[in-house]
């Protein structure tokens, strides 16, 4: 049974093994470093070379080495992570985004985008075998995967559009003979036994966890067979797959049990020193804002206001998922068969089908924030009448506009998402002249993401509490006015005004619904490859062996992406469109000298793509440089510099969300007055003349619909815009690659990066707007807040995509591999053999521009708010592996680690410092992290081999971060649950079977 770290290839992608390998054969021996094509294998890949995967270059070469760093994960590695969670094995490594996977309760449930060097799952292309794939590793079948090749910096030069960051490249098996049958079952284990977290939950009166918890089990099964027929000309190969994952619910973790406030929402002005627990809260009373009072109903029911009490609220323990309830089956198969001519035909189907379900608590309530009141409305009691309307009560007239919340507590949302994906593949491969080959490809993929929920508000919420607030009398009845006069039929009377009176079922179910969203994203790939060397022709230098190697790639691709929402959700995006784009490309490898002194090889190579995109008027240009020396056997320098680029497909052609009612922040109108006369003020002219007119800002003055804190009620706008430019990027890698002749068995790499990326697609920031707008006078956030010409009322807030600022980040990759055979030492014949592995990177910087013009900032060694997951300087994975003497099977310890880091409320930069007297004392720092990982296994007859591991040896606790929403400062479960283990210890044992 083999056991492997992490390797960083050191000969390129093209050292890949031939995937052709039986299932009933020998396991891999216990060495982390890829198998290399070796010069046996020359004949092989001439024969078989449709079945060698090149990650980084279309040019296929037996002894090619990579100019850029290839980070390679193999199957062994996998099984010690669990091959259910493919995504969770990623995520270890350094220069990949940690992910949530099934973590979280959102649209996206489920999904596990791959991201490199934190710039994002979108700026990073995913490939299957060398071939476009959605951005989800959910679709790749786990047991079957050979290795997954990781290359970091550019390389839209040789794929096109999205490769940013980098690619990752899954290689599956799709020829074998034989059954093969791996399962696993995990679960979690974590000791409740905070006594912080259980003091904080019994202050708030909640329930709290205690003892050992064991729990949220992930169960995976997968089957695999092939067969060759016609004297192995002909191979079928088929696979199904299931996963199961059980829920892990808050309450089951002393972690994730009360969703922490690092304030007293009793006494706020002691600022964020208390832990104290959230939840939904609510007041029995209701709460109104009346002539700037904040009121609320008697106690006894009398139907009369008093000042609002904030002794009156209650809160209900949250109920939500750390972990959803979900279902996967994947299912496909694979066909190759050799043809006269030399020719080969390949195919391949596969089906993915993924299930979740979880249950939230509702927050909130019903609210309206501008409301007249009829004054004869039979609800009323005789002050409150007086309150509201004065004169005026007991008339038909309609009161100055009030503002109100209503509960109804309790509640819970129950959702459910879905993903579909398949991916159909069909290749026709051959030899035009020798070592001159061709390879014509199609695919078509299919993703589609259904969502639904119940219990959701409607978007028109604030308009039909609205009109349920005015209520007259029909024959004893209490009737809508706008049911009488015909404008809402449907309309419920809300009463309101009464402590005896909860909302009812009627007025409930007229307000909320379920709702639901379906997104489908198609692309077609038709391309071909002519690729080859040309020594046989003459074509190389005088002082090399080797000829030139090329690649001449052409490509169509057409995207289409739809979306639909029903019920509630009917206001979401609905949109459907379609893209395409015809690419031409060229790669050129020339070495240039091989085995001369101080040359054992010197090798440039180079490739340019041209990009013609049916939505743009001129032409996309990618490119890339690149140069290898090695001036003599064991070492080598390679560098890199490429100019790639990224069109969005689904930013461009995704439609419009809007959502009515949204408040913004708009101090150029009046604010409502408090109550205690201490609220914001409102802006002078001089302060709002960079976004409006002085007829605008006059006209405002009576404008009564904003709060007391001077957020106005307008249309929030998100989504797709059909203006935005591709974003281009610059990135540089230099590195040398150490494998010393003196030191058998060591080798590492060391890789500087540099990437920037210009025209950065960004969503706007429109909570930032106001103030860069008005307080710093940034003209790029002016035009997001959009006005009525006369009136000056915010009419829409633009939060859409748009090309803004610049992304750039920089640092270096260390990677080394020991293979330690103590024999070679002398020290023993029986003490097995080790492997000692370690892959860090350390980030120099990190800096991000939202828009031209307003002040860069840097995340580096910063969490929190602005700055989000944290980013620390320094992230590795150590491992050590011991492969046993007496038994064929060994032991490893993994060593993961996280640097420090602080809130970004304690930079200098001005956009992330915090205001004067901020502090946050309770969460002002996260120190280094460090995460221990067992893994052992055992071979029990020749085919069956065990393993058992364990991740978060010691049930470390995560960070106490807190997960209040408007401070922004934790992501999900009081922490960032992609970087620091929230369920406590992972226990995993698996069996595999070759037959």
């Amino acid at each position: 049974m083999g056991v492997s770290l992490i390797a960083m290839s050191l000969t390129g992608a093209a050292s890949a093994q031939v995937s052709t390998a039986s299932l009933s054969g020998p396991q891999q021996d216990s060495s982390s470093v890829p198998v290399t094509a070796d010069t046996a294998d020359a004949e092989k890949t001439q024969r078989d070379s449709d079945d060698i995967i090149v990650t980084g270059t279309r040019i296929v070469r037996p002894n090619m080495t990579s100019n850029a760093p290839i980070t390679t994960i193999d199957a062994a590695y996998l099984k010690e992570r669990g091959l259910a969670r493919v995504e969770d094995a990623l995520a270890q490594l350094p220069q990949v985004t940690p992910m949530l996977g099934l973590q979280g309760a959102s649209w996206t449930s489920g999904a596990a985008p791959v991201g490199l060097r934190r710039l994002g799952a979108g700026r990073t292309l995913t490939l299957l075998n060398g071939q476009r794939m959605d951005n989800d590793v959910n679709i790749v079948p786990g047991a079957l995967i050979e290795r997954i090749d990781i290359m970091t910096g550019g390389a839209s030069a040789v794929y096109g559009s999205d490769a940013i960051a980098g690619v990752v490249n899954f290689i599956i098996k799709r020829k074998f003979n034989g059954i093969a049958f791996d399962g696993e079952v995990s679960g979690f284990n974590h000791n409740n036994n905070s006594k912080l977290l259980a003091g904080v939950a019994r202050n708030a009166g909640y329930s709290f966890p205690n003892g050992y918890y064991l729990g949220g089990g992930n169960y995976f099964a997968s089957l695999a067979a092939g067969k060759s027929f016609l004297g192995d000309h002909v191979n079928i190969s088929g696979f199904a797959t299931y996963k199961k994952a059980d829920p892990i619910q808050y309450r089951d973790l002393d972690t994730t049990n009360c969703p922490l406030l690092m304030f007293d929402p009793t006494n706020p002005s002691a600022g964020n020193t208390k832990w104290t627990c959230d939840g939904t809260t609510y007041n029995p009373y209701n709460y109104f804002t009346v002539n700037g009072q904040d009121m609320t109903n008697a106690k006894d029911g009398s139907r009369s206001f008093r000042p609002y009490d904030t002794a009156d609220e209650k809160r209900i323990q949250r109920v939500d998922s750390v972990q959803r309830r979900s279902e996967t089956v994947n299912a496909g198969g694979f066909v190759t068969a050799d043809l006269p001519f030399g020719m080969r035909l390949g195919g391949s189907f596969l089906w993915s089908h993924i299930v979740e379900n979880g249950r939230n608590s509702v927050d909130g309530g019903l609210w309206t924030p501008s409301a007249p009141v009829n004054c004869d409305n039979p609800f009323l009691g005789q002050q409150q009448a007086q309150m509201i309307c004065g004169p005026a009560a007991g008339t038909a007239a309609l009161s100055d506009p009030i503002s109100l919340s209503l509960f109804r507590p309790g509640m819970f949302q129950n959702f459910r998402n879905t993903t579909t994906d398949w991916r159909g593949a069909l290749t026709l491969s051959g030899k035009i002249v020798d070592k001159v080959r061709f390879e014509l490809g199609y695919q078509q993929t299919r993703n589609i993401q259904q969502g639904s929920a119940d219990h959701l508000w409607y978007d028109d919420l604030p308009d039909r509490m609205a009109r349920g607030l005015q209520v007259r009398n029909v024959n004893g009845t209490p009737t809508c006015l706008s049911k009488i006069d015909g404008t809402d039929p449907n309309c419920q009377p809300i009463d309101a005004f009464s402590s005896n009176t909860s909302i009812s079922d009627a007025v409930y179910n007229w307000v909320t619904s379920a709702g639901s969203r379906r997104q489908q994203n198609d692309l077609r790939v038709l391309n071909g490859v002519v690729s080859g060397t040309l020594e046989d022709y003459g074509l190389k230098s005088p002082f090399a062996t080797s000829g030139i190697g090329f690649a001449v790639t052409g490509e169509y691709r057409k995207y289409r992406n739809q979306s639909q929402g029903y019920g509630v959700w009917s206001n979401f995006t609905t949109f459907d469109g379609s893209t395409s784009v015809r690419e031409l490309g060229g790669e050129i490898d020339i070495p240039l000298i091989e085995n001369k002194p101080f040359f054992k090889e010197l090798t440039v190579n180079g490739g340019y793509r041209i990009s013609d995109y049916d939505v743009y008027s001129s032409l996309i240009h990618s490119w890339k440089a690149e140069a290898s020396w090695a001036p003599v056997d064991g070492l080598r320098f390679r560098g890199s510099y490429n100019r790639a680029v990224r069109v969005g497909v689904l930013e461009r052609l995704e439609g419009e969300n809007r959502y009515s009612n949204s408040p913004m922040l708009d101090l150029c109108a009046p604010p409502r007055a408090s109550a205690s006369g201490n609220g914001p003020k409102r802006y002078t002219f001089e302060q709002c003349s960079i976004g409006m007119t002085r007829a605008q800002y006059d006209a405002l003055s009576s404008y009564t619909g904003c709060d007391s804190n001077g957020f106005c009620p307008t249309t929030l706008v998100n989504g797709g815009n059909s203006s935005l430019q591709p974003e281009r990027s610059r990135s540089i890698t230099v590195g040398t690659v150490i494998q010393p002749s003196f030191f058998p068995g060591f080798t590492a790499t060391v890789d500087w990066y540099d990437i920037m990326i210009r025209g950065a697609f960004e969503w706007t920031r429109i909570g930032m707007a106001f103030s860069q707008c008005y307080d710093n006078k940034v003209q790029f956030f002016c035009q997001f807040y959009k006005r009525d010409p006369q009136s000056g009322v915010l009419l829409v807030a633009d939060a859409r995509y748009n090309n803004s600022g610049y992304t750039a980040t920089r640092g270096i990759d260390f990677s080394t591999n020991y293979a330690l055979d103590p024999k070679r030492l002398g020290i023993g014949d029986h003490l097995g053999t080790f492997n000692l592995n370690l892959n860090g990177t350390l980030t120099t910087k990190y800096e991000r521009q939202f828009a031209p013009g307003n002040t860069p900032w840097s995340c580096l060694g910063y969490f929190g708010f602005a700055c989000g997951d944290p980013m620390p300087r320094w992230r590795h994975v150590a491992a050590v592996q011991w492969q046993l003497p007496w038994i064929k099977g060994g032991v490893g310890l993994t060593w993961r680690y996280t640097g420090p880091t602080r809130i970004s409320k304690l930079s200098s930069n001005t956009v992330l410092a915090a205001a004067p007297g901020q502090t946050y004392p309770l969460a002002s720092h996260i120190p280094g992290y460090s995460y221990f990982d067992f893994n052992s296994n055992v071979t029990l007859v020749k085919g069956i081999d065990l393993r058992f591991n364990v991740q978060n040896l010691f049930d470390k606790h995560p960070p106490l971060i807190g997960n209040d929403p408007s401070y922004i400062i934790g992501q999900y479960f009081n922490t960032f649950p992609a970087y620091y283990d929230v369920r406590g210890r992972t226990l995993r044992v698996g069996i595999s079977a070759r037959f």
